[in-house]
């Protein structure tokens, strides 16, 4: 009689599962990880970086408006 080969379609799949989930988890942990380093900021501060930016709005008929 051959032999049979064992079929490893299942264990892929459940490794594969795992690979992704565990993963999953290592992303969501640090998520939010940017936000707690980044220091105290004042609203004065984000309101000078704030003028600063450029408007790139491409709304015509607002400034048609003026």
């Amino acid at each position: 009689m051959a032999e049979q080969e064992k079929d490893n379609t299942m264990t892929v799949v459940i490794a594969v599962t795992l690979v992704a989930v565990i993963g999953v988890f290592l992303l969501k942990s640090r998520e939010t990880e940017h936000l707690t380093r980044s220091g105290d900021t004042t609203a004065a501060a984000e309101a000078q970086v704030l003028k600063k930016a450029k408007d790139f709005n491409n709304d015509v008929l607002k400034s048609l408006e003026k």
